[in-house]
């Protein structure tokens, strides 16, 4: 397999200097008052990379995207964004700046849980030992709903409109889980990890999965997916992930006095975004591009200052450890074609963007790779959090209640 590779020493965007040649008085012909990329990094005094990760986020807006000369910033706007990155946050007394946590930990390009490697955990442990990892319990296992509660699951399922998203039909399952449920209200950590296995084993019987077996196993029959070790293998390199805008959702509601189901609706909701956990599907459509055409779709990508879906990371800069590993595992039953293709694209994107490949390129290309339906990332996904969404409720309960009070700053007319 072909990996990508790191930015070159001192390399700079192709789209600020095209022909790679001098501007006269050292300057690129532009308009007055605008910036290049490179101008913008070294007046922000970051890396190339994260101006680009700016303009992802909404933070800078080109007033020139690509094209000769490179993409053009207005100077006005990136100084206010140099004053903003330099203003102390406005907090009220008490506010948590930070959140700090025991369970998972991201260093320069690597994940670990507790203090466990996940790419190593991943190759080692099923899904069920991470879940009773992070819950800090001796055993875990997804609780079945009883035949009275799959046969109101499968009732709901027959009165959903039939193109109903996965994730509305989880959360519609984790409904039922805890409105079912006589101790929901229970806070106690031993009945707060009961939650998180009913809400597990219900998320399941949404999904299609039969009954028994494992969580890959009964997630593997309701995609159709052939190989339950790869299932397994995602599973636990997505159990959690720190403080993603989902799992600070789910605090936010422990912090305000919900139950665990509550929570996990108001994480399942926060995740259900092109920009979260439907982002692997919104991706099959950019591989099946990619696939047919790399080049065309590499050109298009390269004329862009925002990464294609699948690229650039908030977090990992280089490598995102969990998508080589599930990479990995996907081009080893795939052609030669589909990974020439693929390591065309990302290996130039990363050389001359600095963006690496996320989780969600992966989880697309298993879903064309293996047939597997449009949502089927998605699923694994909503799934597999369940066990760091789990984690983070019970951490969340030992910290004081309404912890949680952000400080409005009031812009309007006085």
């Amino acid at each position: 397999m072909c990996r990508g590779f790191p930015p070159r020493e001192g390399a700079r965007p192709l789209s600020d200097h095209p022909d790679g040649t001098a501007y006269p008085g050292g300057a690129m012909s532009r308009p007055a008052a605008t910036l290049t990329t490179a101008q913008v990094a070294g007046l922000l005094g970051v890396k190339v990379e994260t101006v680009y990760a700016y303009v992802s986020r909404g933070l800078l807006e080109p007033v020139r995207r690509g094209g000769p000369g490179g993409s053009l910033f207005d100077a006005a706007a990136v100084q206010a964004l140099r004053g903003g990155l330099s203003r102390p946050a406005r907090r009220a007394t008490g506010d948590p700046v930070e959140v700090r946590t025991q369970l998972t930990r991201i260093e320069g390009d690597r994940l670990s849980y507790r203090g466990r490697d996940a790419v190593e955990l991943s190759r080692t442990a099923s899904f069920e030992e991470v879940c009773a990892l992070l819950w800090a319990t001796d055993a875990a296992q997804a609780r079945e709903p009883g035949e009275s509660s799959r046969a109101t699951l499968e009732r709901l399922r027959q009165a959903l409109p039939p193109r109903t998203g996965v994730l509305d039909r989880l959360k519609h399952a984790v409904l039922v889980a805890g409105a079912t449920d006589p101790g929901r209200h229970d806070r106690r950590p031993e009945a707060v990890v009961q939650a998180g296995e009913r809400s597990q084993g219900f998320m399941l019987a949404g999904l299609g999965g039969p009954p028994g077996g494992s969580v890959a196993e009964a997630l593997a029959a309701g995609l159709g997916a052939p190989d339950v070790a790869d299932v397994e293998a995602a599973l636990v390199l997505l159990a959690d992930h720190d403080m993603a805008v989902s799992t600070t959702a789910l605090r936010v509601a422990v912090s305000g006095g919900a139950d665990l189901y509550s929570a996990l609706l108001a994480a399942l909701a926060t995740a259900d975004s092109p920009l979260h956990a439907m982002a692997p599907a919104t991706a099959v459509g950019w591989v099946r591009e990619a696939l047919d055409d790399p080049h065309a779709v590499l050109g298009q990508a390269l004329a862009s200052d925002r990464p294609p879906i699948g690229f650039g990371h908030r977090v990992y800069q280089h490598v995102d450890p969990r998508a080589e590993e599930l990479y990995r595992r996907v081009t080893a039953r795939a052609d030669r074609a589909v990974t020439d293709a693929v390591d065309l694209v990302r290996g130039e994107l990363l050389e001359r963007r600095g963006w690496p490949m996320t989780v969600d390129l992966p989880l697309a290309l298993w879903t064309v790779v293996e047939g597997l339906p449009r949502d089927a990332g998605p699923a694994l996904f909503a799934t597999a959090r369940t066990a760091g969404w789990t984690a983070h409720a019970l951490e969340e309960l030992e910290e004081p209640g309404m912890r949680f009070r952000l400080t409005g700053i009031y812009t309007g007319e006085r």
